[in-house]
């Protein structure tokens, strides 16, 4: 996002009086522009945090879920653990002879009403474990669908980051429009510098979310469609294809048609989907919606624009998918985690 002064057209000669007069306008205008700017690096930046921290508040439900039902069921195994030592460790002869050996009726009522009490007592707490459990279940449950309804796409971003630039872009040419006289004054320079902190912002804001973004878990059926796509381009990692499923659908959940028109799990352009089409499921039909179809041409095309022919050349690949470093970076740093966190998931059938 580099804001490149344009050539003056003017051959007249400007005055110093006129010189400043052009760039107070000038700078007026940037400033004017500037909120728009800045409304737009928000946006851009909040779109981006959404994107990465998506996948956290989803894994963070689940992991609140998972830890309440292994307390409910720690709590269960002790209540039958006391049951057991009661009833089963000591006997049920035992038992009854401790009952039987009180000194007087009042007293073996007394025992046994203790014994009760034990077991009542830990069956509540059993019980109030397995509310606490299904409460946070429920709670998981409902933050998954909400996260799932908001998925953040790479094209949600490119929104965001397109506005951006066309904020820039107009205040920018404000001051290209300017005469080399004009642009030099300090009222002109100090709007330019202003224009490049903002752009630099945004450049920082897509590092500071790559830096944070977070694999997310894969669906299974289409863990098994990455790994033999990938398969078919040699040299393609499958985790790759996977990234890039997350950051165009999250693996599906969002596949919308895009502002740009990209449609499918795999956002590809109509136009771009007919020109590399590959039938991944092999039902006799090419289906821009169908995950199969889409990931298996997803490969086709990153293999086309050199995915497998080394690092770099894997970048470029990424890179033609979407026209972004940061989108690239993003892909990259995802796919890591991945091909750390799961290895090479196996040869799965080409239909999953």
């Amino acid at each position: 996002m580099a804001l490149v002064a344009a050539p003056v057209g003017s051959a007249q000669a400007e005055s110093a009086a006129d010189a400043r007069s052009a760039a107070h306008r000038a700078a007026a205008d940037v400033a004017t522009l500037q909120p728009r700017v800045e409304r737009a690096l928000t946006a851009y930046e909040r779109t981006l945090a959404q994107l990465s921290d998506g996948v956290s508040r989803r894994i963070s439900a689940t992991q609140d879920s998972d830890e309440a039902t292994a307390s409910a069921a720690t709590e269960q195994r002790r209540v039958t653990q006391r049951v057991r030592f009661l009833y089963v460790s000591g006997g049920s002869a035992a038992l009854l002879a401790g009952v039987l050996s009180a000194p007087n009726a009042s007293d073996a009522l007394r025992r046994v009403a203790e014994v009760q009490r034990l077991v009542e007592a830990g069956t509540a707490v059993a019980a109030d474990s397995s509310t606490v459990a299904a409460a946070a279940q429920v709670r998981a449950q409902s933050l998954e669908s909400d996260t799932d309804r908001m998925v953040v796409t790479a094209a949600d971003v490119t929104r965001r980051y397109d506005e951006l630039a066309a904020a820039l872009t107009a205040a920018a040419d404000r001051l290209a429009r300017l005469s080399d006289r004009a642009r030099s004054l300090e009222e002109a320079e100090a709007a330019a510098a202003a224009l490049r902190a903002l752009a630099g912002s945004a450049s920082a804001a897509a590092a500071d979310r790559v830096a944070s973004a977070t694999a997310m878990p894969v669906p299974r059926d289409f863990q098994k469609l990455y790994v033999a796509g990938a398969r078919t381009c040699r040299g393609l990692p499958w985790a790759v294809l996977a990234a890039i499923g997350q950051v165009e659908s999250g693996h599906g959940r969002n596949s919308a048609t895009s502002y740009a028109g990209a449609q499918g799990p795999m956002q590809f352009l109509p136009s771009t989907f007919a020109a590399y089409a590959v039938d991944g499921d092999d039902d006799g039909d090419t289906d821009i919606l169908d995950p199969a179809d889409a990931i298996f041409t997803a490969a086709r095309y990153l293999c086309a624009n050199g995915a497998g022919r080394g690092t770099d050349s894997l970048y470029r690949a990424i890179w033609h998918y979407n026209h972004a470093d940061w989108y690239v970076q993003l892909v990259l740093k995802l796919a890591g985690q991945l091909a750390g966190h799961q290895g090479d998931p196996g040869d799965p059938a080409k239909s999953g």
